[in-house]
């Protein structure tokens, strides 16, 4: 996340005026998470299964198959270093445009950190993104042990959660940006709260669904509970 997700929040901001910063953000994330649905998916099924049908073990063809997405992730990061610019105007950023005149230190980040207004965003994305962190690790194994499944469609159930960044938080962004020109700042927060708020009412509706009911029940519920997370962020 410190590599690609924060540096891409990061460039985009630089990118993109004020008044649109909420969608563009939005959309450049969403779709950049939407790789942790595709990922669900891409694994088992296009790497996977085929190393074990080659007569791979299942601990080699595992092991394997998590070497195409870190060759993926230097190639593209090679690229970016070498033809994408940091600013419209600038191939790379000066610190020194923003006022600053040296680098953040330790002590500064403590300073942030007596403002409770940092400390409440702090949870509050700690409820988005860190929920959204820990679907993407459990579900696959959630839906396979507890309803039973093979691992290929436990997989494609999970990817379904990250597959909803598609759209969803960029949608987020139209809200937040939507309520922000006609509430000014207060609407970017009522559009927070009220994704948060209906996203733990349908975390609470998921929790409650057992293996006594059928997987697509689940998988509703997850759905719309994955569309708010996403939104929230």
């Amino acid at each position: 996340a410190g590599a690609c997700f924060v540096t891409n929040q990061f460039w985009c901001s630089l990118m993109f005026a004020p008044t649109i910063v909420g969608t563009a953000n939005a959309t450049a994330a969403g779709w950049g998470n939407l790789g942790a649905g595709v990922t669900q998916i891409f694994i088992v099924w296009c790497l996977f299964k085929p190393f074990q049908a080659a007569g791979m073990s299942v601990d080699l063809a595992w092991r394997i198959s998590m070497l195409v997405p870190a060759v993926l992730f230097l190639v593209i990061a090679v690229i970016m270093k070498l033809f994408c610019w940091d600013t419209p105007t600038a191939k790379r950023f000066d610190v020194s445009v923003t006022g600053k005149t040296s680098k953040a230190s330790m002590w500064d980040y403590l300073e942030c950190l007596k403002d409770p207004r940092i400390v409440i965003m702090i949870f509050q994305y700690s409820a988005c993104f860190g929920t959204e962190l820990a679907m993407n690790a459990q579900l696959a194994t959630h839906f396979r042990v507890y309803f039973e499944m093979g691992s290929g469609s436990a997989s494609a159930l999970a990817g379904c959660f990250g597959l909803m960044n598609l759209f969803a938080r960029s949608l987020g962004g139209i809200l937040s940006d939507a309520l922000f020109a006609k509430f000014a700042f207060p609407g970017r927060l009522w559009a927070q709260f009220i994704s948060l708020f209906l996203e733990g009412v349908f975390l609470f509706a998921f929790a409650s669904i057992d293996n006594t009911q059928p997987w697509w029940a689940a998988l509703l519920v997850l759905i719309v509970f994955s569309l708010f997370v996403h939104i929230a962020k």
